[in-house]
């Protein structure tokens, strides 16, 4: 009995095709899971705010922020703070739970508390979280021209803040 032989043709095209096909799938489901597994902090500001039960807050109107990751990877908070507009220094909140330095991992929160008497918030220019590794997350308050004219001014003061220290040494 003879064994029947069977021609199959494959030709390169059909080949290549099929790598490409292969390989554009693998880097669209490699960029979705990038994007899906690094950290991501989203900001809130509440304003108008009153504890109550804290004797330490008592009486007083209070700006919350809140700091939340909903990325999936663990990311260290080092502090939280604002920029103001221009000539308004920037500043830091330090009163912070749990306290700065703190580590957020998938859907954990840390909130900064700060009194409102001692802050204008009619000129805010951003909320912001510091990382441990250099990184800023933002919360813009307003428009992404004016926070640039306002960083600007905040150099060039800088800039000639140095430049006068040379001068006077």
């Amino acid at each position: 009995m003879a064994i029947p032989t069977i021609n199959l043709h494959i030709s390169g095209s059909v080949i290549a095709i099929y790598g490409a096909v292969l390989s554009t799938i693998t880097a669209a489901v490699q960029i979705v899971t990038h994007f899906r597994d690094r950290a991501n902090l989203k900001i809130r500001v509440q304003n108008n705010m009153e504890m109550i039960g804290d004797p330490r807050y008592a009486k007083m109107t209070l700006t919350m922020m809140t700091v939340v990751n909903a990325g999936r990877r663990p990311i260290t908070i080092t502090g939280v703070g604002a920029y103001r507009l221009f000539p308004q220094k920037p500043f830091v909140i330090p009163d912070t739970r749990p306290n700065c330095p703190c580590e957020l991992t998938e859907g954990k929160q840390m909130q900064a508390i700060i009194d409102e008497k001692g802050v204008d918030l009619s000129v805010m220019e951003s909320w912001e979280a510091y990382t441990s590794t250099g990184g800023t997350y933002r919360l813009a308050v307003v428009p992404w021209y004016k926070r640039c004219w306002n960083r600007r001014k905040f150099r060039e003061q800088a800039m000639a803040k140095a430049e006068s220290s040379k001068l006077s040494q």
